[in-house]
């Protein structure tokens, strides 16, 4: 019942303030448990990619995971992302206590006590026993307090004791109805200082929300970061693994020419030498590879033993694209769409406010108070009032300002916060200009290392081509086929590596803009242009 209860509450006011906030829905904030992952419904892998070794055995018949199912995976049971949104769950459960502070709070209780007193007892004429006191006795009460909006405080009591002597059977009923309100004219008063917590607490569960539609932006381009993170150490198991299949073959033709006194034992010392590096980082990139991959198990919150690989194809999809703004442009909509500007804005207000706050508490006690008690009449054996036998009392109570050394050093320090809060927004928007200014850097960046690497293979290539034909002739060095092997392992590595990183800058280019929106099953869409991945 309380569950249910708690529940129904919190989410009513969380339901309420996503519509204010871009980016984030009704149903991104449910902490509901999701239903175990059924690994079943995703396609399996084929016999394992040979350029893995012993790896591949267990790759087989492995579940293969495309990087949208990976995002809605990702959403639907990564740890770090349930336990963002249980923090603003909860952060929105204190909010329905704050405002329950602000309503009638009701209270009820009570106490029984039956009671044998032998102390006083005495042989009455014509009995052989002592005669004792028998009692039964109850008090109970109920009644509600409250803090209205005006600062007024408002209670309520009603209290019957009720008292019977089982002996003799008699009994007295002493009952008792207080109400009193309390509303101060000055200090306290007035609804801007009376609200002024649960005024806080509402704006930061909407910081809070902010906060979460920020977080769910850089947790998904985390998630499509580390996708192709793991994929780029794949390809670069594959490029390791051709590059030493490579030397393998150069190995056995080289020794057949050194058998003809074609070859010295340097030249050939050289290339096993080369050979046995190669065949060291195929296996160093299989182990960086296993272990990139069991990380992002766990991060999409699943069993790091379950056989798990992602989609090659995946790589293929990704291409060089211009996006589309200038970086002034983009600094433009970033100072407007971002939320957490539109925080430390609103942060500016808050302080503001605090100020009005702590002037009021600079100012005389000055409370009207109203008393009314109304009571039973005595011995009476029945609960009832008595309305006749009332007491009514008016007061006023006067607090004079000659002591606000306290108060004088909240005033001050709330002007000091508003200070601290612009400068905060002013640093908050030339920090959000200076992560455009590196989004747009790195963007730029790897376009051109793209480029750079692009040429950087057709060259490392044919000077492989050219040094493997001189080295059939029985010319060339054993030396420059090695490097020129290296480099060609180097440029293809290089080359997947800036397209990613490219890809990956644009995508946080639109994150820190605060154009990424992401939807429930951790798709993201481009909002300016609506231009889905």
């Amino acid at each position: 019942m309380y569950h249910t209860r708690a529940d129904r509450e919190t989410y009513s006011i969380l339901f309420q303030k996503t519509p204010t906030v871009e980016n984030v829905s009704e149903g991104d904030v449910d902490i509901s448990a999701p239903d175990p992952l059924d690994l079943s419904k995703f396609r399996k892998s084929g016999g394992g990619d040979s350029f893995l070794g012993r790896v591949a055995m267990k790759e087989r018949g492995a579940t293969v995971l495309s990087l949208s199912e990976a995002l809605e995976t990702g959403i639907t049971h990564g740890r770090d992302y349930l336990d963002e949104k249980e923090r603003v769950f909860l952060n929105a459960l204190d909010l329905t206590l704050a405002r329950h502070r602000l309503s009638p709070i009701f209270f009820a209780n009570g106490s029984g006590t039956r009671a044998i007193d032998s102390r006083s007892a005495r042989l009455e004429e014509g009995m052989t026993e002592l005669v004792s006191t028998n009692t039964f006795s109850r008090t109970q009460s109920a009644g509600f307090n409250w803090l209205y909006k005006t600062g007024a405080r408002i209670s309520t009591d009603f209290t019957q004791d009720f008292l019977r002597f089982l002996t003799g059977d008699r009994s007295l009923n002493d009952s008792d109805l207080a109400f009193s309100v309390v509303q101060p004219l000055l200090q306290g008063g007035g609804t801007t200082v009376t609200l002024e917590a649960l005024t806080q607490e509402e704006r930061n569960l909407l910081y809070d929300l902010r906060d979460f539609a920020d977080f769910r932006r850089f947790f998904v381009v985390d998630l499509v970061s580390d996708y192709y993170g793991v994929l780029r150490a794949k390809d670069r198991v594959r490029n390791n693994y051709i590059a030493y299949q490579g030397f393998l073959k150069t190995i056995e033709r080289e020794e057949a020419l050194a058998e003809e006194d074609r070859r010295t034992q340097t030249q050939l010392g050289q290339l096993r030498q080369a050979t046995l590096q190669s065949e060291s980082r195929w296996i160093d990139s299989v182990r960086t590879y296993e272990t990139l991959l069991d990380n992002y198990k766990i991060f999409l919150g699943l069993p790091v033993d379950k056989p798990i690989i992602l989609d090659d194809s995946e790589l293929s999809k990704l291409r060089i694209e211009d996006p589309g703004i200038s970086r002034e442009q983009a600094v433009k909509i970033a100072l407007v769409t971002r939320p957490d500007l539109a925080t430390a804005s609103d942060q500016v207000d808050d302080a503001a406010r605090q100020i009005k706050v702590a002037e009021n508490g600079l100012l005389p006690g000055l409370d009207v108070s109203l008393d009314y008690n109304a009571v039973s009449d005595p011995d009476d054996t029945t609960p009832a009032i008595n309305w006749d036998r009332r007491r009514w009392a008016g007061g006023v109570d006067v607090d004079l300002p000659l002591d606000r050394k306290a108060e004088r050093n909240i005033y001050r320090s709330a002007i000091v916060f508003l200070e601290r809060a612009e400068r905060s927004k002013d640093l908050a928007c030339d920090r959000a200009k200076l992560q455009i200014f590196d989004a747009w850097r790195a963007l730029d960046q790897a376009s051109r290392s793209f480029e750079i690497a692009e040429q950087g293979v057709d060259l490392a290539a044919r000077r492989l081509e050219e040094q493997l034909l001189l080295a059939e002739l029985g010319k060339g060095e054993a030396r420059d086929l090695i490097d020129a092997q290296n480099d060609l392992v180097n440029a293809q590595n290089q080359r997947t590596s800036t397209v990613i990183d490219h890809s990956l800058a644009r995508l946080r280019l639109w994150r820190d803009m605060g154009i990424l929106y992401v939807s429930r099953d951790g798709s993201w869409v481009k909002k300016l242009e609506n231009e889905p991945r």
